[in-house]
This record gives C-alpha cells, sequence and structure tokens, in this order.
C-alpha cells in the first residue's frame, strides 16, 4: 500500500510529457476546484499547473509510482498507464466506478484499473477506537444512499456502531458528497459548499439515528470520510488537517 505522505514535498517546478509546452509549477494554496487533466477526475487545491494553457494535473498524477500495490489484491502489481488499455471506452475504476478516461494504474493479470487518487485510499482508518475498514464490495445499503444497487459492486468502508450494528460507506457516495457535476460544454468540476456531510448517516433507521451516542458517532463518520476526501481529490492539506487538526485522527 502506497503511503499517504510518502509523496511529500514536491518539486516546485517540473516538465512533463503530457504538457511539453511549458513547465509545470506546483500550486499550493487555495484556488478554485480543478480536473486534472492527466486522469481527468476532480481535483482540490494543490496541484501542477500550467498558468497560460490552463493545464492541471493532481501531484501524484504527475509524478506517479511506476508501479503501486494494494492492500486489497495483494497478489496484484499496478502500472501506470497515460491511457487507458483497450478497450479504453469500457474501463471503470475498480474502487469509485466511475469512468477511466485517462492516467490509470491498471493490473493485467486481472484487468483491474484504478484511478491515481482511488490507488491511494487507505485498508483501515481508527478514529477514537472506531475501525473503518475498506472492502471489494458492500453486503449491506450504503449509510449515505441507502442503496444496495450497483454502488455495491465497488469499493466501500465498513465499520459498525452501538452492538455490533454494520455500517457500510461507498466511496463513490463519499466521492459525490464533495462534488457536483456542472453539465456544460467546458466540463467543469465544482465541489459542493458545506456542509459537506449533508445527510450523512440519514439513511439508517431511526431508531438508530435516536440512539444513545449517536452524534457522537457521526462527527467520528464525518472525520473519516473528510480524511477519504481529501485523498480522493488529491489535497495533501486536506488531509493532514484532517488527521492532526483539531478533532482530527491524532487528536481523537
Amino acid at each position: 500500500m502506497t503511503k499517504l505522505f510518502e509523496d511529500l514535498p514536491r518539486p516546485p517546478v517540473i516538465s512533463h510529457s503530457a504538457h511539453t509546452a511549458h513547465k509545470l509549477k506546483l500550486v499550493t494554496t487555495g484556488g478554485a476546484p480543478f480536473r486534472c487533466d492527466g486522469c481527468m477526475q476532480p481535483g482540490d487545491a494543490h496541484r501542477y499547473r500550467c498558468e497560460r494553457c490552463d493545464f492541471d494535473l493532481h501531484t501524484c498524477c504527475a509524478l506517479p509510482a511506476a508501479t503501486v500495490e494494494h492492500a486489497l489484491f495483494k497478489e496484484c502489481t499496478f502500472t501506470f498507464h497515460h491511457d487507458p488499455p483497450p478497450p479504453a471506452k469500457c474501463r471503470r475504476c475498480d474502487a469509485c466506478g466511475d469512468d477511466v478516461d485517462g492516467f490509470v494504474y491498471h493490473c493485467g493479470e486481472r484487468d483491474l484499473d484504478l484511478h491515481p487518487c482511488c490507488a491511494l485510499l487507505p485498508e483501515r482508518f481508527i478514529q477514537d477506537g472506531q475501525a473503518f475498514q475498506l472492502r471489494k464490495e458492500a453486503s449491506r445499503p450504503c449509510g449515505f444512499c441507502g442503496d444496495k444497487g450497483e454502488r455495491r459492486k465497488f469499493w466501500a468502508y465498513r465499520s459498525y456502531y452501538d452492538a455490533g450494528e454494520v455500517l457500510y460507506l461507498h466511496v463513490a457516495c463519499i466521492k459525490d458528497a464533495h462534488r457536483t457535476r456542472n453539465i456544460g460544454s467546458g466540463g467543469q468540476i465544482v465541489l459542493a459548499g458545506a456542509p459537506i456531510m449533508e445527510g450523512l448517516l440519514q439513511s439508517l433507521p431511526r431508531r438508530t439515528r435516536r440512539s444513545r451516542g449517536f452524534e457522537r458517532f457521526r462527527r467520528i463518520v464525518g472525520v473519516f470520510a473528510s480524511v477519504i476526501i481529501a485523498v480522493i481529490f488529491g489535497n495533501p492539506m486536506a488531509l493532514i488537517t484532517a488527521v492532526a487538526g483539531p478533532g482530527g485522527l491524532l487528536r481523537g
């Protein structure tokens, strides 16, 4: 499993084969959300950017490892590709379920694909004694959408509430909680405003949501979801805040 912080710090200026006209500068300050011109997935904050050409890359897409492994597929080695392997138009990320339209990590032996940011998703997180374990699919309804449909075939985090009541959170639903799509000609991606976690756990039974200790559990889940969002959107500073900031993983 690739470590969450191993790629920091980054060089301030790089050259990249996907944009040979100009060098790319590391942007670490705030700014508008963007679509990565490598993996074509949404991003937030940190990026390598050509201001003149409005060209952006996630830091993990700009300086990718040639190969990665993930704990969910211990027998697989994922190789970085600039373009999806054929059949390119039929590929979806095996983590979040979104289409693969650009840079991707691919395992040829098992025909698996991961967006570069999704490849960084941790196998396990613990917050205030609450464990969240990554699973290849969800066997019960999601705490966000409450649905066991197509998204159950993709990655989800599993945890337990109260007396062993199981909770699943689709990676896709966590991603969508922080994103809305503007279906315009420019394909702009806009991140949803606060509160990010609106609707969190509302699909759980009313008796559960009214039970003692539920609000504390909901806060823990919110901190965890913020960590996953930071990974998916390639925002290491948000990840550090979620882990080390007030109420974060290291302060829980």
